[in-house]
């Protein structure tokens, strides 16, 4: 058993079915450096033990992975635990080697332990934070503070939610009509979402090595996958790709195409607006919520569906805060403002006072439309950036760490290793080193390194767009060099001092 503090000794119940109470003994200790927590060689982790000191597994569960929860140890006493065994209660994995986290008694009792885990991790949180401010000073901190902001504005960009038309990643396909087509062949869309086509192909008939062109016939609906290279690296058989396409202009159709030398497949896309609220209701607002700074308009529009809401009918508006307005009272529809049955009415929206909310509301007889409207000042727009997916690095100094990176998704944060050898090299074993360009440079590197590749997992994963799941791994490095091509040097001149840079190329002329 590692060496550490107690951060936590309690005694709990979890209630299970008939058998009602089972007392539960935690203790969860803090070590001194970060403990292997996976594999058979692991030190840390909470034991599980029943009352009679039986082991039944070690974990952190959920935790098992996060940064944060690297020095953590102890063990869990379960009482009571042999009774379910002997009612043949499936609580234990075939195995025998750990919980089974899918029987319900194992699921009340591990997010019990999780939730204390975690208030722990918190605690980890605001002790590495206090000591990272610390140690930086003011142009570091604004150049972090910029990179970090770029950062975020890329995932943001690069993980924007895509709907994904074709069928599921793992389902079995059958051989696409002449060993070519875009699935499906029809498709309504609505606009300014990011929809995903796929495109099956047999390489029996399209051969590695094949360039397949994409395009649309509408400039307004656009491709953000122009081009799909077929290599031997994808294997053989029937292979799935996915065609990303977005509508920018509401109303339009589009015939979405996919070409080899000698093949040609196409599906045909209809750009709706808010398709559902807009044919049922007869009018929406796009968009539908709307951020305001206090005094500041901000163009909205609304959409009317001149078949349900005739040409001649008022549509009042309203809103339900006397702080916000809005620019028209009433909007009188006319049959000749719609382009095929729907007619697009400008209208600003604005208000004073950060922190106030509402509903701007459009009626017309029966019909409705609702736009919530916040407010929010400079500072609180500051401080919501501050939640993005990154945040400053950590820089951790166990004394014999495995890795040169991780990241911890509960706190944002790139956690830099400064004890691994190649980084110990550039930063000095206290990181004194930290403010020459070759620390600096190597620190960026690192940054955006780890930065692109938890990007592109997170792409790779909400996206559907994996041929076979074995491929995984390699499409995550695959979209990481990407990322890093296209946004490298944007991080680089935001987290390295450019009077460094340009010093030194002084120096080498």
């Amino acid at each position: 058993m590692p060496e550490g503090r107690e951060v936590l000794s309690e005694v709990f119940s979890v209630t299970y079915d008939k058998y009602g109470d089972f007392p539960i003994h935690i203790s969860i200790c803090r070590a001194e450096s970060d403990l292997e927590q996976t594999g058979d060689n692991r030190h840390g982790g909470l034991l599980l033990v029943d009352d009679a000191d039986v082991v039944l597994g070690i974990s952190l569960f959920k935790f098992d992975n996060e940064p944060l929860a690297a020095r953590f140890f102890g063990e869990v006493r379960i009482e009571r635990f042999r009774e379910l065994l002997q009612d043949e209660e499936t609580v234990l994995r075939e195995e025998r080697d750990g919980l089974n986290t899918r029987h319900p008694f194992c699921e009340i009792l591990i997010r019990e332990i999780e939730n204390r885990i975690e208030a722990r991790v918190k605690e980890e949180r605001l002790r590495r934070q206090k000591e990272a401010q610390s140690k930086i000073d003011q142009e570091e901190a604004a150049r972090y503070k910029k990179a970090f902001s770029i950062l975020n504005e890329i995932a943001v960009s690069e993980i924007e939610d895509v709907t994904n038309l074709g069928g599921k990643p793992d389902e079995k396909v059958e051989d696409p009509p002449n060993g070519f087509c875009i699935y499906p062949a029809f498709a309504q869309i609505t606009v300014s979402k990011r929809y995903a086509f796929e495109l099956r192909l047999s390489t029996k008939v399209v051969h590695h090595g094949t360039v397949i062109k994409v395009a649309t016939t509408h400039p307004s609906v656009r491709t953000t996958t122009p081009e799909i290279k077929i290599s031997s690296k994808d294997g053989t058989g029937i292979l799935r790709k996915y065609i990303t396409v977005q509508g920018n202009e509401p109303n339009v159709t589009a015939v979405l195409y996919a070409t080899t030398d000698n093949l040609r497949t196409e599906a045909k896309i209809s750009v709706v607006p808010e398709k559902e609220l807009l044919l049922d209701e007869g009018m929406v607002f796009q968009p539908e919520t709307v951020t305001l700074r206090p005094n500041q308009p901000r163009r909205i529009y609304l959409l009317v569906y001149t078949k349900i809401i005739e040409g001649g009918s008022n549509i009042t508006i309203s809103s339900d805060n006397q702080g916000i307005q809005v620019s028209k009272e009433v909007i009188l529809v006319n049959e000749t403002d719609a382009v095929r049955h729907v007619a697009k009415y400008e209208i600003e929206v604005w208000g004073e006072g950060a922190g106030q909310k509402g509903v701007i509301t459009a009626e017309s007889g029966t019909h409705i439309a609702l736009l919530d409207v916040r407010i929010r000042s400079k500072e609180e727009r500051e401080e919501e950036g501050k939640k993005g997916m990154f945040r400053e690095p950590d820089f951790n100094y166990d004394p014999d760490p495995s890795l040169r990176t991780q990241y911890s998704k509960e706190t944002g944060q790139v956690i830099i290793y400064v004890n691994f050898p190649s980084v110990k090299h550039y930063l000095g074993e206290n990181c004194e080193y930290r403010k020459t360009l070759p620390a600096q440079v190597l620190v960026a590197d690192l940054v955006a390194e780890r930065c692109f590749y938890v990007i592109a997992e997170r792409k790779v994963d909400t996206r559907g767009v994996l041929l076979r799941p074995e491929g995984r791994l390699d499409e995550i490095q695959r979209q990481a060099y990407l990322l890093s091509r296209k946004h490298g040097k944007k991080v680089h001149e935001a987290l390295v001092d450019q009077s460094l840079v340009k010093q030194c190329q002084s120096d080498a002329k």
